[in-house]
């Protein structure tokens, strides 16, 4: 094949079942991409052009997975969260209850030893 006359007519000059084949003999790894444009005499782009094409046209349709926010959640999900919530709530409401007696321990210790516990954040640090 003359090389001038398919650079200029490369898109024409292939059909695309031919097209299909060679970039199927890429993916498949029959071929490399440098041994598939010797062979076939055509661009590294106008390759990644047809590939572009093949997946776009043959494989998207088939491996486009579904947005998981469009999907139906089942039953199970749905219980399994409530009762995820309800365990998150539960230990909520433990640490809030440890904080509150950590809090009022602080509190009586300062007034009873009349000393200050809590750190002083406007405070410069002491040098050592």
């Amino acid at each position: 094949m003359n090389k001038r006359k398919l650079k200029g007519n490369a898109k024409e000059a292939f059909s695309s079942l031919k097209k299909r084949k060679i970039v199927e003999e890429i993916r498949s790894g029959m071929l490399t991409i440098q041994q598939a444009t010797k062979q076939y005499q055509v661009s590294v782009s106008l390759l990644q052009d047809w590939n572009r094409w093949y997946y776009q046209t043959r494989l998207l349709k088939y491996y486009r997975p579904k947005p998981s926010f469009l999907m139906k959640p089942s039953q199970t999900t749905v219980e399994q969260l409530k009762q995820e919530l309800a365990e998150a709530q539960a230990q909520l409401a433990q640490l809030k209850l440890q904080n509150t007696a950590l809090e009022t321990m602080i509190k009586v210790a300062e007034q009873q030893y009349k000393i200050e516990i809590r750190k002083k954040y406007g405070s410069k640090r002491s040098r050592s």
